[in-house]
């Protein structure tokens, strides 16, 4: 593990608990096929995006949620939502961010993000 592996692991416990931090690195269902992408995810995204200072783990989680509902990316939402409840928010922040989207990304992409997320909606 190098720096960035270990701040990134270290960062992504704001967002999930310690045992999914753990099974993210274990159980990486796309390892036979690109045995690096977690790795990367982990380093790139973890150790050196959301470990910057400027925002809280609120505040980059709904930034990522409203992100991924944008580029249709439903089960990467469903994943953000749950990791933007485990770093603080609310279902009420989420849905009110769901909505401020109908203007700019459609009626459809939102429904089926609220969709997604009345299937879970303490826990995912």
């Amino acid at each position: 593990m190098n720096g960035r592996f270990t701040r990134g692991l270290e960062t992504i416990k704001q967002y999930v608990t310690k045992e999914e931090a753990a099974q993210m690195i274990e159980a990486d269902a796309l390892a036979d096929v690109a045995p690096n992408l977690r790795k990367m995810i982990i380093e790139f995204a973890y150790g050196d995006v959301y470990s910057r200072p400027g925002l809280d783990a609120k505040k980059r989680a709904l930034i990522v949620i409203t992100a991924v509902i944008t580029q249709g990316a439903a089960p990467q939402t469903k994943t953000h939502i749950k990791r933007g409840l485990h770093a603080g928010l609310t279902q009420t922040e989420i849905v009110e961010a769901l909505l401020q989207l109908v203007p700019y990304i459609g009626f459809p992409r939102v429904q089926n993000a609220l969709t997604s997320f009345s299937r879970c909606p303490n826990t995912c």
